[in-house]
């Protein structure tokens, strides 16, 4: 889902309206649910990405990688796992014993935020609707005691969400990779 998506979404659980001047007067609003969102199933479940690399002289550089590097945490050659140590340098990565070639780094990276209307989060999709949950249980958390037990209702089914994502991260070897 888009962020565009996202917040019609949202306006329809809300029973809003999903023309143009609603979106634009709850969009602001809603991004910010969104990406809050976004962060607290990120500290759940850090993103993370694989990506090849060129060896020279047995070390690469993280700022060559294709995303953001906030930490490697495996190093493939030829499918099998490498020691690894960062060099000099804390954004260089070493792998004793190899000199040129190709290798496969697995690394956490940041979630990137929502902020235009295409924008599409870095979760796999059965995960979009939880951004929707949290975002309505947000909203109808100001509300009066009926909206109240909504919005209760819409955390704990996010929560369950949450929960799911955590669950289905696994272990280093069966993680999600370029998902999120």
């Amino acid at each position: 889902m888009t962020l565009l998506e996202l917040i019609r979404g949202t306006l329809e659980q809300l029973d809003r309206g999903t023309d143009a001047q609603t979106i634009e007067a709850w969009r602001d609003k809603l991004t910010r649910y969104f990406n809050d969102a976004l962060m607290d199933l990120a500290a759940a479940a850090p993103p993370r990405h694989a990506e090849a690399v060129r060896l020279t002289n047995g070390a690469f550089s993280a700022d060559s990688l294709e995303k953001e590097c906030q930490k490697v945490l495996a190093v493939y050659i030829r499918g099998q796992r490498w020691p690894f140590y960062y060099g000099p340098s804390h954004r260089e990565v070493r792998i004793p014993g190899q000199k040129d070639g190709e290798a496969l780094v697995v690394y956490r990276t940041a979630m990137k935020e929502l902020s235009i209307d295409t924008d599409v989060p870095e979760l796999p999709e059965s995960y979009h609707s939880a951004l929707i949950l949290y975002a309505v249980g947000r909203e109808r958390s100001m509300g009066d005691g009926t909206s109240m037990a909504s919005a209760r209702a819409c955390f704990e089914l996010y929560a369950g969400k949450r929960r799911s994502l955590i669950q289905n991260y696994g272990n280093l070897d069966t993680r999600f990779y370029n998902c999120f």
